[in-house]
């Protein structure tokens, strides 16, 4: 596994595009979530006497930090899309083939990446939450409710599956991020709400959906009605059985397909 990871290093390292759009991608989750905190810190001390605790203060923001970036994972989707589409743009997947590599290898060096950039995002996260906390923040450092960041790192591991799935099926790089976006913001939220006014809670089973289930807004989460809603264990296996799923077809297609 290590050549496999020294091999997708050799390649990234020199890519330029590649580590641009991964540094905005890291610089713009604390940004926005410095906007957000600013908005917030304003609306509550405007309204102390119905907010109790502010969304970025401990314990709330753990929540109030992955609902906002849960709405942001495409910044990391877009480079693995590039990643994977490259491979085949360029022939590398070819080259490694002949040089020795299995069909197998060359997935497991992509599901690397896939895993890097979670992880990167959900590190991202975590940093910027304990700094906006601390600044902003009343309340001494908690880590109650830290599990909506893990939630979050769930999150961002399917949208990151959905993304490599739709760019080893089509393997043109600027093909693949438009469905990929008209996916993500126009298709699933079609069919959400849809679905959620003919057949109720079921909409919220959706691939992205259900994470979002997971992580509402915490002053606003209290506010909506609960009627139409599973528990949330239901909501967080589903999301991993999408996370296999997304691994399993990712797997069969580049197993599968002619190279």
């Amino acid at each position: 596994m290590l050549h496999l990871i020294r091999t997708e290093w050799l390649k990234i390292k020199p890519y330029r595009a590649f580590w641009v759009m991964v540094g905005l991608a890291v610089a713009i989750i604390p940004a926005g979530n410095y906007i957000a905190a600013e908005i917030t810190s304003q609306i509550v001390s405007k309204t102390k006497e119905l907010i109790a605790v502010a969304p970025y203060d401990f314990p709330l923001i753990w929540q109030s930090i992955a609902n906002v970036n849960s709405y942001m994972t495409a910044l990391f989707a877009i480079p693995m899309i590039i990643l994977v589409t490259n491979e085949f743009t360029y022939k590398t997947h070819r080259q490694n083939i002949i040089d020795g590599w299995e069909r197998r290898e060359f997935v497991l060096a992509k599901l690397f990446w896939w895993l890097a950039l979670s992880l990167l995002a959900f590190l991202t996260t975590v940093i910027t939450a304990l700094v906006l906390g601390l600044a902003y923040g009343a309340h001494p450092l908690s880590f109650e409710n830290f599990e909506y960041l893990f939630y979050y790192l769930l999150q961002v591991l399917l949208s990151l599956g959905i993304a490599t799935l739709i760019a080893v099926l089509v393997r043109r790089s600027g093909l693949a991020i438009v469905l990929y976006l008209c996916y993500i913001m126009i298709v699933e939220q079609v069919l959400v709400l849809v679905l959620k006014r003919n057949f109720g809670e079921i909409g919220g089973l959706l691939p992205l959906q259900t994470g979002d289930e997971l992580i509402p807004f915490p002053v606003i989460g209290k506010l909506m009605n609960n009627a139409d809603h599973y528990d949330d264990g239901v909501y967080l296996l589903v999301l991993c059985l999408y996370i296999g799923l997304m691994i399993f077809l990712v797997f069969r297609r580049m197993l599968k397909t002619d190279y």
